[in-house]
This record gives structure tokens, sequence and C-alpha cells, in this order.
């Protein structure tokens, strides 16, 4: 459901994010549960059940926000395990799991809540255009997350505030996003994304996209850096690095693959596989990278009210 792109956007999707907005969930789907029809959904509601799925692989493909107009709310919760390295560059992969919710549809489309793309607001949709802000919470990275950090200072997890523009056209989409985040760990990323859609069969959506991201020199410096002093600590400590001065400039690209099959009505099964490369010299050329590709794995389930 998130690859190391996640990682990016993905160290914002944290379990605390995903339990805040899980029961936002639960409220907002005991109405959606009171407004059900017990005779039977209608061929406009199927219609957009369907069309949420289609657009939930897009949310946890390379656009996230670029997805189709819903006449009616969606509720979408499930519960998955990511496989990915611990930060951008490590060797050391682990297994997390993290609740997942997406919320979307309210307010004639205009609000929406998820783990992964936090709470957001369309503020303009023309056309195949649409645009709009978000707020989001980033996690942040410790020392102990890999023996290549000792030495290093932790960074802090704080607040991200960002704006994005889409443009969709059948199955598909492409989009522009920038973030930022603020606090002792302040940065700004940005990412240019491509997905496209597909339904091959009924009960299966399928999406693949491509990103490329950007950060500025907070952001190189951040979290590829490491200053005299804290080479000259970690070194105290055993670890070998060397100082480094990352500055701005494109840090990754890659592909992600997303699926879902709808085992049921409301029942479904969701993978996301992701193909991460560390391309630009901040990132590649520092001594906390290990390897340059990063990929990942994630699977789970979902159930759609």
């Amino acid at each position: 459901m998130h690859d190391t792109r996640t990682m990016h956007r993905g160290s914002r999707l944290t379990s605390a994010t995903g339990i805040g907005i899980w029961l936002l969930a639960s409220m907002l789907c005991d109405r959606a549960l009171a407004q059900s029809d017990p005779m039977g959904e209608d061929v406009t509601v199927v219609t957009e059940r369907r069309t949420a799925l289609q657009a939930e692989t897009l949310s946890i493909s390379a656009t996230p926000d670029a997805t189709p107009h819903l006449g009616h709310p969606s509720y979408i919760v499930g519960l998955g395990a990511l496989v990915a390295p611990v930060y951008d560059g490590s060797n050391k992969t682990k297994t997390s799991p993290y609740p997942y919710v997406d919320i979307r549809g309210l307010w004639d489309d205009r609000l929406f809540a998820s783990s992964l793309r936090g709470v957001g607001l369309n503020v303009f949709s023309v056309g195949a255009f649409r645009g709009g802000i978000t707020l989001n919470y980033a996690s942040g990275r410790t020392s102990s997350d890999d023996p290549r950090l000792r030495g290093l200072p932790d960074i802090g997890s704080g607040a991200t505030a960002g704006g994005f523009l889409t443009w969709s056209h059948e199955e598909f989409s492409a989009e522009v996003e920038v973030q930022n985040k603020f606090g002792s760990a302040g940065q700004t990323e940005a990412s240019v994304g491509a997905s496209y859609s597909l339904t091959p069969i009924p009960r299966l959506h399928l999406s693949i996209g491509a990103h490329v991201n950007w950060g500025d020199a907070r952001y190189g410096r951040i979290n590829f850096g490491v200053t005299p002093s804290e080479a000259a600590l970690a070194n105290s400590l055993g670890n070998p690095l060397t100082a480094y001065k990352a500055t701005a400039g494109v840090t990754t690209a890659g592909v992600t693959a997303a699926g879902l099959y709808q085992i049921g009505k409301h029942w479904g099964m969701v993978g996301r596989v992701g193909l991460q490369d560390l391309v630009g010299s901040a990132a590649k050329d520092s001594p906390l990278t290990q390897k340059t590709f990063v990929p990942s794995v994630a699977l789970g389930g979902m159930y759609q009210f």
C-alpha cells in the first residue's frame, strides 16, 4: 500500500495518523450504514462503489490525489503489512503493520481524509484539472533505526502542509505536489507522478505509475548530510562516516504497481509493489546510502462500507 516513495510520503503513513483517522471513520460509517438501503443498491451506487475501488488503486499509486469525482461518500478501512527499508538508502529492511483508512466523497467530494493523503480539501475542479491543499503528519528517524545512523542526531517528527494539482483523462492521471514539513526538521519536497488504471475483470482493479521526487537543500542536509562534528562522533562510536554536504536536487525516481481484488460486496485484498532508485547525487553519493535501489512490498485486507 505504499513503497519508499511512501517513505517520502509514507513517513507520513504512521500508526498514530491511522488510528486517529480510524476514529473519524467509525463515526462517519455509522451515518453511512444508517442511510443504506436494506433492499439493495441501485446501479448508480454500485457504479460509485466500483469507482471508489478503482480510485483506491490510484491513492496507493503514484498519483494519490488524482482520483475520480465521487457523488457519494466512500469509506474504506484496512490493515496491512509493509516490508521496506528503514530509510531511503538503507540496506536494512523491516516489516511494519499499520491501519489503513481512506474517506472520500465528503461535502460534494471536496473533503477527504486518509492515513496516506492526510486531511485535504479540493479547492477547485475545472474540467480535467483539480487542485487542493493537504495537512498531514510526518514521522522522523532515530539513530537506533540502523547501525549506519549511529552517532547522528535524530530527525524529529512534524506537521506538514502542501498543495497539489492533478490532471485526469479517462484511465490516465498526472499530478504535481509540493509538501513542506515544519519544526526542527523543516524541509520541502516536490514530486511529479503519472498513473494508468485499468479493470481487466470486474473484481480486479489495477494501476501502474511512475514518479520523480525533488528535495530542497534542507531536505538533503537533514536526510543525507553529515557534518564534520557528526562524522567525528560517529567514528568514535565505531561508525566510519565521512563528512558530506548534501545539496538540493532530484532524489528518487521509481515505478509502482497497485492492485485491489474485490472478494465480496465489502471485502477485498490490496497489494502494492514499489521499485525506487536514488538517482540524484545528493542522495546517491551520501555516506549514509548503502544501496541506491530500494524496493518495497505491501499487502493487506480492506473493507468498504
